[in-house]
């Protein structure tokens, strides 16, 4: 199926792509499919477009966060399992919603709220930790990824 978006045009999607947030994304009630696309189709990257596919302006900078910080711990409670059919977390990607400023060394990633997949059936959730030991604005460049304060 074709879709319009703002940065990369009329773009194809097959079903299987889809990303289905029954739940929705936070602040954003009515965006339940989005797609992930990467950063830019001609550079390898960490970074990934997480593309609505409902409004064609909105778009969200991802990334794996265990590549910025590889003791990220996330637990899952069982409803949440359950709502997701989650039957193994081998099935299971995780993103992080990323901020770049113009400045691009103090770009940050929202550790608190991270996008949950299952990959065998596209179910996505967006869950919040309760654990204080992340931030909202967690730096992912900087030799020891410190919090950024604000």
């Amino acid at each position: 199926m074709k879709y319009e978006t703002a940065r990369f045009g009329s773009i194809e999607i097959q079903d299987k792509d889809i990303l289905l947030f029954p739940g929705a994304l936070y602040g954003f009630d009515q965006e339940k499919e989005f797609v992930i696309l990467p950063l830019d189709p001609k550079v390898e990257s960490p970074m990934e477009w997480l593309q609505s596919l409902r409004s064609r302006e909105l778009a969200f900078i991802v990334t794996d966060p265990f590549l910025f910080v590889p003791e990220y711990k996330m637990v899952l409670s069982d409803n949440e399992m359950n709502q997701l059919k989650i039957e193994s977390m081998e099935s299971v990607a995780v993103r992080v919603i990323v901020t770049i400023p113009k400045v691009h060394s103090e770009m940050t990633a929202n550790l608190v709220a991270p996008l949950v997949i299952n990959q065998k059936n596209r179910l996505s959730k967006q869950v919040v930790l309760t654990s204080t030991e992340y931030d909202t604005k967690h730096s992912l460049i900087s030799s020891k990824n410190k919090k950024v304060s604000g």
